[in-house]
Parts: C-alpha cells; sequence; structure tokens
C-alpha cells in the first residue's frame, strides 16, 4: 500500500521532461461561471505557488472557447508569465491574431 500523500508539497523541476500541475477539459470544463478560474486561489496551501508555476511553465494548451472569452496571453498567471501558447480549435482559420498565440486543429 503506498501511503505517499497524492500531492507533493515541495517545489518541483524538470529538465527535458514534461511537467504538468493542472489537467482540465479543452473545452474548460473546469472553469466557473464566466471561464472564471479564481477558484484555484486559496487551493495549495504552500506559498509561492503560482509564481512557481509561472517560472516552470513552459508552454500553455488551452481550448478556444477559453482564449474567446479571455484572449490576453499577458494574462496568463495574472501576467507573471510570458511564453508560447497553444490554442486547440476546430477553425483556426477565424482565430483573430495574437504575437505568440498559435492556433492549432
Amino acid at each position: 500500500m503506498n501511503t505517499r500523500p497524492t500531492a507533493d508539497m515541495e517545489p518541483q523541476t524538470a529538465a527535458g521532461k514534461v511537467l504538468w500541475h493542472f489537467t482540465m477539459s479543452l473545452d474548460g470544463f473546469v472553469a466557473g461561471p464566466g471561464h472564471g478560474m479564481d477558484w484555484m486561489t486559496g487551493f495549495s496551501f504552500r506559498p509561492g505557488l503560482v509564481e512557481e508555476y509561472a517560472g516552470t511553465t513552459g508552454a500553455v494548451l488551452g481550448g478556444r472557447d477559453g482564449w474567446d472569452a479571455f484572449p490576453d496571453a499577458g494574462g496568463v498567471y495574472g501576467g507573471a508569465w510570458q511564453g508560447a501558447v497553444f490554442v486547440l480549435t476546430h477553425h483556426p482559420e477565424d482565430a483573430p491574431s495574437a504575437e505568440g498565440v498559435t492556433f492549432q486543429l
């Protein structure tokens, strides 16, 4: 029987590996009303978690519905992060162009 806690509370880094900290359906299923993600605030008791995420995230993958609701790549992690954003969509041809954002079928 594994007695390890399901969430390691120590900061983690990865070199040459995929590190994920949050999983969801690409249609934004985890979002609250109005695509709000404010429910994540206060979810962890460890100080500095958002800063850790911003410092260790190499790219963001999201869905078109969420992007259309908040079309600002500068708002990721409250503006603390900059990098590539990939938005999956069935209609990349009608997506408005945005710097650093790739719309992919």
